[in-house]
């Protein structure tokens, strides 16, 4: 899996404590063809023509996003919303003398890279959105910026060269108290991405990027969802309501007021002094957050699984929690609760893989075959599964 490709160069576990968030890094690659299948020209052609890409999902920019106007044609439709439809010797046109084109959130287009998208989801423990950048020339596409989140950096053809300049505003926020519009430092670092090669960007790190000149560059940036101190807390006060006195109101007599916050210190402090409190979050968080979106027509409505189906978990972030008397799935903010015999078949689909039927009758040979097809029918009835076809 491409995922696991990239967790590997990166450093696994040693990128999620030493790296992620606190310094760039590149990674070049000995394979220049590592990430071609994720997304070819012939690829991108096709996208760009089948969808309905309107701004700012699909822009361009040259230093700053070109008005819509100038590569755009005004579509209207009996039934549908009109849009601006690109016209494409237009863009070709705008491309040519120096424009970069965007296609954001171009993982719920295009399976290979949604599938990466999941894979990366499973192991950074956070959402994941993939946009493509495609340039021919040495104009940098968005000049000397910074980011609100981590990115990864996937060249996946041609090359482009990269100027770090660093932080002035450590971890900045989308909703910040201060935005960070001073003058960027001098570069720390320049570099050349080829094909194969990874970067990762922290937030705040005020960076630009141009292609090689003369030299198509296409490569995807994995832009990371931030999970801070502020979403931690928000989660530690929402748990806070279980108690009275963060129900009640807010004092108004001043004689009140010094002993219900004391309460509340105390509550929070107690809380945030249990050991395990920042792995319940992330818990919480990998139990909570939605799957990515997949159908599985024909067999979700007719519920006809075979042997032969192959099937998966919705979300790979779930988690199982396992008794003496049943199994939980716990994941998507539900629960789904199982026999004990269940365990060792819904283990087998846990790490995010696709599994036939006959795979998991082979995990627990004391089920029956009806038995174990009638709780596969039930989990992807109600979500939890995701049908895709047959061995």
């Amino acid at each position: 899996m491409t995922a696991e490709l990239i967790s590997g160069r990166l450093g696994g576990e040693e990128f999620l404590t030493r790296v992620l968030g606190r310094a760039h890094a590149h990674y070049p690659a000995a394979d220049r063809q590592a990430f071609t299948h994720l997304l070819t020209w012939s690829d991108l052609n096709r996208l760009l023509a089948a969808h309905r890409l309107d701004t700012p999902r699909m822009r361009l920019s040259a230093g700053s996003t070109i008005d819509v106007a100038a590569y755009t044609q005004r579509q209207a439709y009996r039934r549908m919303p009109d849009w601006n439809r690109p016209v494409p010797q237009l863009v070709h046109e705008r491309l040519r003398a120096g424009a970069t084109l965007v296609l954001d959130a171009i993982d719920e287009m295009h399976p290979p890279i949604n599938d990466t998208a999941a894979g990366l989801e499973a192991w950074l423990g956070t959402r994941v959105q993939v946009n493509a950048y495609a340039s021919w020339t040495a104009q940098e596409g968005f000049g000397l910026h910074w980011d609100d989140h981590d990115v990864i950096v996937v060249q996946v053809a041609g090359r482009k060269r990269w100027r770090i300049h660093g932080i002035t505003r450590v971890a900045p926020l989308h909703s910040d108290l201060e935005f960070d519009n001073g003058v960027a430092p001098d570069p720390i670092d320049e570099l050349t991405m080829e094909a194969g090669d990874i970067l990762h960007v922290p937030r705040g790190c005020w960076h630009a990027a141009a292609a090689s000149e003369g030299e198509p560059s296409l490569h995807l940036t994995c832009g990371l969802n931030t999970t801070t101190g502020a979403d931690f807390l928000a989660w530690i006060t929402d748990q806070m309501r279980a108690h009275v006195e963060v129900r009640s109101d807010v004092p108004r007599d001043r004689a009140d007021q010094t002993a219900w916050t004391s309460t509340l210190a105390e509550l929070v402090t107690k809380r945030l002094q249990q050991p395990d409190v920042v792995e319940d979050y992330r818990r919480f968080l990998d139990e909570t957050a939605p799957a990515r979106q997949a159908f599985s027509l024909p067999v979700a409505v007719t519920g006809e699984l075979t042997l032969a189906s192959r099937v998966r978990l919705a979300s790979p972030r779930g988690r199982l929690h396992q008794a003496e008397t049943e199994v939980v799935l716990a994941g998507q903010g539900r629960r789904w609760r199982m026999a004990a015999g269940a365990a060792p078949a819904i283990a087998r689909l846990a790490d995010g893989r696709t599994a036939t039927v006959e795979e998991l009758r082979g995990a627990v040979p004391d089920v029956s075959e009806r038995a174990l097809l009638g709780l596969l029918r039930r989990l992807l009835e109600d979500g939890a599964l995701v049908w895709e076809g047959e061995a």
